[in-house]
């Protein structure tokens, strides 16, 4: 196939995502969940922050079910309009609207202390073996993390992994890719 651009990755791996039966998505993304919950870095983390599934992304509510299960906190990202972000508390009781990217949003929930998270688990369009990440393109997760350094594990389709993502000086490499084969850990340098 030669080497794709990023936007060539992301195109392919959405179709390669897309292409998954609903119904082998749900018991995949089950799997990756119950993966990423034997984690050391999960099962010690006091706080854990997450994403609402949305589109065909792995559906990682059954890994928040557990946190809360566990007594912990939950939290996730809120783009604001002016482009800006946010982080709010999330539990049982929250209620969401659908924010202006078509993503569910809480409504009304406090601000979430990232002083307590110890854990961070990130969306990822396409990945390499390297931990390299795509994300959807706008540099959300990077810039995120690049702020408030700690653990991440991206979680993905196996499809979703390819031989080489180009990456950029400003791009964060995950500690760990969790998919519902395999789990990827970069060699530290």
């Amino acid at each position: 196939m030669g080497t794709m651009n990023k936007d060539e990755l992301r195109r392919e791996a959405l179709r390669r995502r897309d292409a998954i039966p609903p119904e082998e998505r749900v018991v995949r993304s089950a799997a990756i969940c119950s993966a990423v919950v034997d984690d050391e870095s999960f099962l010690s983390a006091r706080a854990v922050h997450v994403y609402l599934p949305f589109g065909t992304e792995v559906d990682i509510r059954p890994l928040i079910d557990v946190a809360w299960g566990m007594g912990k906190e939950v939290g996730l990202m809120r783009v604001m309009e002016d482009g800006g972000i946010a982080h709010h508390e999330i539990d049982s009781g929250t209620s969401y609207r659908k924010g202006s990217l078509g993503i569910m949003e809480p409504i009304e929930a406090e601000p979430f202390d990232l002083d307590r998270c110890d854990l961070v688990i990130v969306p990822i369009v396409a990945a390499d073996e390297e931990g390299n990440r795509l994300g959807y393109g706008k540099g959300y997760y990077d810039q995120f993390l690049a702020q408030h350094p700690r653990p991440a594990i991206g979680v993905c389709f196996d499809e979703q992994i390819f031989d080489h993502i180009p990456s950029d000086e400003g791009d964060i490499v995950l500690d760990a890719i969790y998919t519902d084969r395999r789990v990827i850990v970069p060699e530290e340098d």
